[in-house]
């Protein structure tokens, strides 16, 4: 039976099958349809690729008049309500990628409602990560306020901090049939930790201090950028833990991520800066996944702050400086280790925050493989 046929059959038609008892032509009128919804699934799954890829193709060709093409067929397609058109953060991504500020305007001018708000809201940080002053944004687009306050990215600062300049060395480079992003910055000058060192560790007490608001914050960015899993706790020491022995207290955590790791398995740390923590939070979230793509620039940054806000003790209240203020005092280490738990094939890592008063200690540990 074809489609022209099944259209034609009218609706009651099962009902006249059924009192006349013919039970097996009800099954094969079911089957008859059940293959025409899914050769039309597939036919859809495949219209609403090209769609996205159209999408995308025009937020990557430089110049206005792309861009004022890609907003009149990104509204089409959502008055269609097509299945699964490039929604606004990669969108918001590639436009940045690939546009001026002034080929821009009429992305970040447009008045649209809801869906619009999504798009201008990623694309202000989109261009923020890129280098572009606010306040030149601002001006060009006639001080339109981008960032909705009951949306998350209302919350971070209009300015990049300085733990956040160089960013852009880590942003996707994207062509029409794929791209190419960076990894996550690697551990610079890894230093083995010794079994002396780590004996000495496991003797200073700690109390787990995780709370389920703490793990979701910290976590934010390998959960939503969609690596193969991670690992959270935050601890109180009986005693301040100095900075020289933060290494040898960590390796000994009681933490999943180094169950059965013992005297002899390869526990290697170095000292870090506060970019180099973002830059690493801000990449998980963003775009160095293996099983997804990445919540892209704009909730890249904010996953960033808010894990790096939990790392530091910030209170859930805290505004952006005052994050960049504790994040700044805090005492930051990078780990590797050769536990089970890490498959050490592309990009794990551990980092550590230990804040002023040697008190309290904050692991986030990532493996992109599952």
């Amino acid at each position: 039976m074809d489609a022209a046929e099944i259209d034609e059959t009218p609706w009651d038609a099962p009902k006249d099958w059924a009192r006349a008892g013919e039970a097996e032509r009800i099954a094969e009128w079911g089957e008859a349809l059940t293959g025409e919804r899914e050769k039309l699934r597939k036919r859809l799954d495949t219209l609403d690729h090209r769609l996205a890829n159209t999408l995308r193709i025009l937020a990557l060709s430089p110049g206005r008049p792309f861009v004022e093409q890609l907003l009149r067929l990104y509204r089409a397609a959502h008055r269609t309500n097509a299945g699964s058109p490039t929604g606004p953060r990669l969108l918001a991504s590639l436009l940045a990628e690939a546009q001026s500020l002034d080929d821009l305007l009429p992305a970040l001018s447009y008045d649209g409602g809801q869906l619009w708000d999504e798009l201008r809201a990623c694309l202000f940080h989109e261009v923020l990560l890129r280098g572009v002053d606010a306040q030149e944004i601002y001006r060009r687009s006639g001080n339109i306020h981008f960032c909705a306050p009951w949306g998350g990215l209302a919350w971070l600062p209009d300015r990049l901090a300085d733990m956040e300049r160089g960013i852009s060395a880590y942003l996707p480079s994207r062509h029409y049939n794929g791209g190419a992003g960076g990894g996550c910055p690697q551990m610079s000058s890894p230093v083995p930790l010794d079994a002396a060192a780590r004996r000495a560790g496991a003797g200073h007490p700690v109390v787990d201090a995780t709370t389920v608001r703490l793990a979701g914050a910290i976590g934010g960015p390998p959960e939503q950028g969609g690596w193969g899993g991670h690992d959270v706790a935050v601890f109180t020491t009986e005693h301040p833990v100095s900075p020289e022995a933060l290494p040898a207290v960590v390796a000994s955590l009681p933490m999943e991520c180094l169950e059965g790791l013992g005297e002899d398995g390869r526990f290697s740390y170095a000292p870090c800066s506060l970019g180099e923590v973002w830059h690493l939070l801000f990449t998980t979230a963003s775009h160095t996944a293996i099983y997804g793509g990445g919540v892209h620039g704009a909730y890249g940054r904010l996953k960033a702050w808010r894990s790096l806000a939990g790392l530091a003790g910030a209170r859930p209240d805290a505004d952006p400086d005052e994050v960049e203020r504790l994040a700044s005092a805090c005492t930051w280490l990078r780990f590797e280790a050769d536990s089970a738990w890490f498959h050490n094939e592309i990009n794990d890592f551990g980092v550590v925050a230990l804040t002023p008063d040697g008190r309290r200690i904050a692991v986030l540990a990532a493996t992109d493989t599952d």
